[in-house]
């Protein structure tokens, strides 16, 4: 070698240097995201994060905060085994600042991303395809013995599985937050349905649920679908939006008391909340969002903050149908989880089914339909009434209630950077006059008030 030439530096790490505004809270915030963490000796100003081979230095800056045009303070690429595992790790509650659900990107990874309370950016990627349908598919071979062709992802921890040696089934993969009692307390109700004749999915084995890397996994049959050129057909062969709610009428009717709807009372749960945000009655469910926006707030812009804050009390002062008529209630009971079979409709998704105020299913049904065209309520409540009369109390909530669950859905948004809460505002106050429409034609038309 040339005496001239200098040797190559060789690097051994790098990392990135986060401003913050509060240390301590700082560094309780990367705490809770799994990283060891420490401040300097020699002062207050400044700490270390690290987990496995990565950290990040976190240094003291009172006076930077998310800007208006939301661009971050610091950003940070972080590259993981598996996006989605992360995913599910730092989106339970209680964590703070905000995480964004895993995609598949064009340059072949699987992405989120992490903004901590200070606007510092963490993006975060693994190779495609995902590891989660491998990992699934050998679980389920071995578990129940199946030769799996095929896993196709049909949303969030959503599975198809392709069965080589029989009919296809569903498997739900929920996240580590959601309780295994809560898991098994859906295949119980499914196990109900199926001994009442509902149509709905059934369980595809004698055991259903099953533990994979500390996760439960629910399976079900696959439900055998027409194409979906003809699914809009299929379901006015079977009734229509008329028969959908009838269908929930008749659910409304079945006995959830503990001695009879179930060996083990599944059906009296407590339900109604949307799986993806808490288990248990609606309250649970606006309780979540709440807290979903409050863990939100430290990142939010300064030109953002007062259609913010209207949001979040717009949510705190949210009905959810408390003291009314209850009965087993679907979570989510809207034709997106109907499944058109050459037999009729199915309904799918139970998870956090359970029983809970009547009104709470129908009202996010008839906004649901009425967001298309107010007719389609109608056609909606006119089967509903084959099997239940809503009493008074319950027409005088019906606008209230069917604006809770759009809010929250937009809250959600907000909390997952989809949209702005000057756009969340804005669609709530059309929700709530349409929501207020829908319930005056109604009460007027049962009524005559």
């Amino acid at each position: 070698m040339d005496d001239d030439v200098v040797p190559r530096n060789r690097f051994s790490s790098f990392s990135p240097v986060f401003p913050v505004r509060d240390l301590r809270g700082a560094l309780a915030h990367y705490a809770s995201l799994g990283f060891e963490v420490e401040p300097y000796a020699d002062g207050d100003g400044y700490g270390f994060a690290g987990r496995d081979e990565v950290s990040l230095h976190l240094s003291l800056d009172e006076g930077h905060g998310p800007e208006a045009d939301h661009q971050h303070v610091g950003t940070a690429y972080l590259y993981v085994e598996d996006a989605d595992a992360l995913y599910d790790e730092w989106a339970r509650p209680g964590v703070g600042g905000l995480t964004r659900r895993v995609g598949d990107t064009p340059y072949k990874l699987r992405e989120g991303s992490h903004v901590d309370p200070d606007g510092n950016l963490i993006r975060f990627g693994s190779p495609m395809p995902g590891r989660p349908g491998e990992r699934l598919r050998a679980h389920l071979q071995t578990r129940y013995g199946i030769t799996v062709d095929a896993m196709t992802e049909l949303d969030l921890g959503v599975w198809r599985v392709g069965r080589a040696d029989g009919p296809d089934w569903v498997a739900r993969w929920f996240p580590a937050r959601r309780a295994a009692e809560a898991v098994a307390g859906d295949a119980a109700i499914l196990r109900y349905l199926a001994a009442h004749e509902f149509p709905a999915e059934r369980c595809a084995a004698d055991e259903p649920v099953s533990v994979l890397d500390g996760r439960s996994v629910l399976v079900t049959g696959w439900a055998d679908t027409v194409p979906r050129q003809q699914r809009r057909d299929a379901i006015l062969a079977a009734g229509g939006l008329s028969h959908l709610g009838a269908l929930l009428g008749r659910l409304h009717t079945l006995d959830t008391t503990p001695a009879t709807s179930a060996g083990d009372g599944a059906a009296a749960r407590p339900g109604g909340a949307w799986h993806h945000l808490a288990d248990g009655p609606p309250s649970a469910e606006v309780a979540a969002a709440s807290g979903m926006l409050a863990e939100a707030a430290p990142v939010i812009a300064d030109a953002e903050r007062a259609a913010f804050d209207a949001l979040r009390a717009e949510v705190a002062e949210l009905d959810t149908a408390e003291g009314l008529p209850e009965g087993l209630i679907h979570p989510d009971f809207v034709l997106a989880n109907v499944v058109a079979t050459p037999g009729g409709m199915v309904l799918v998704d139970w998870a956090g089914a359970g029983r809970g105020p009547r009104l709470w299913s129908l009202a996010f049904l008839l906004y649901a339909e009425a967001a298309k065209d107010p007719r389609r309520a109608g056609a909606v409540l006119l089967g509903y009434r084959e099997h239940v009369t809503l009493e008074a109390e319950e027409l005088d909530r019906l606008g209230a209630v069917a604006r809770t669950r759009p809010l929250i859905l937009s809250a959600w948004s907000v909390c997952m950077g989809r949209i702005t809460p000057t756009e969340a505002i804005s669609a709530a106050s059309q929700t709530k006059a349409l929501t207020e429409m829908i319930a005056t034609r109604i009460r007027a038309a049962l009524t005559g008030r």
